[in-house]
């Protein structure tokens, strides 16, 4: 009999600390608003990012402001969004096209307009929210980027394009992703190979023990100083040998 409850109560507590843990992430990730959006189509969760005030206000102001042709473009997502790109490089005429929350489909979605006026370079990196909150596979993923990159190419031929890696996130903020982002990693470089483009390995600069280093990061996904710091240094001959032509 004692040792029944010994068993009872031992998966009592298994069955606790997996609760538990299954609340920290949720936590993590915004808690009873991630969970229902989480039970939305991922279509429909797509379209209410493309629908959000923040998205649709920072893509009109994007259509209205003026291109010009020597200007360097950042593109993609929250991650590039929050960069201060034309502080980090104040020699650089940059322009800041990342908005929260985009995902690939939004980038194809945005590219006709970018590419309207010729610019000197893009640095794109996306694809991190088709991942998590679409729940894509990386080969999905990179069926738009087999998209997006051609696009750029054929309408901007003279543009350089800086494909940036997607950065790890937290283990265990965002379980299982990682290693789709190492997979996905894998096709965007052979892509940009392919056509000709620089391929900008990122990824090893930010990972420790296969996930986001702490050190850069509050939430596991977004970068804090140290992280644009990191990523800044790393661009910087990019960026300097844009300036000098």
């Amino acid at each position: 009999m004692a040792a029944v409850r010994w068993v009872s109560l031992v998966s009592v507590s298994l069955n606790v600390i997996v609760l538990a843990a299954a609340v920290l992430v949720i936590a993590r990730r915004g808690g009873w608003a991630y969970l229902q959006e989480r039970s939305r189509p991922q279509s429909s969760r797509e379209a209410a990012i493309f629908q959000s005030p923040y998205y649709r206000h920072r893509q009109s102001q994007f259509e209205k402001l003026p291109m010009g042709s020597n200007s360097l473009f950042f593109l993609g997502d929250s991650i590039t969004d929050e960069g201060e790109w034309s502080d980090w490089f104040p020699a650089a005429t940059i322009h800041n096209r990342g908005i929260s929350a985009d995902t690939t489909s939004g980038v194809l979605r945005r590219l006709p307009n970018l590419l309207e006026s010729p610019s000197q370079a893009i640095f794109l990196m996306i694809g991190i929210n088709d991942l998590i909150f679409l729940e894509r596979s990386p080969d999905q993923v990179l069926s738009n980027y087999q998209q997006i990159l051609p696009l750029i190419q054929q309408r901007a031929p003279q543009t350089q394009v800086y494909v940036q890696s997607v950065l790890p996130v937290s283990d265990a903020a965002f379980p299982g992703i990682n290693p789709k982002i190492l997979q996905l990693n894998q096709g965007i470089a052979a892509l940009a190979e392919a056509l000709g483009y620089r391929y900008v390995d990122l990824h090893p600069l930010f990972v420790v023990d296969g996930e986001l280093d702490g050190a850069c990061t509050a939430d596991g996904l977004h970068l804090n100083g140290v992280g644009y710091a990191r990523w800044a240094d790393y661009l910087r001959p990019f960026i300097a040998a844009m300036v000098a032509r």
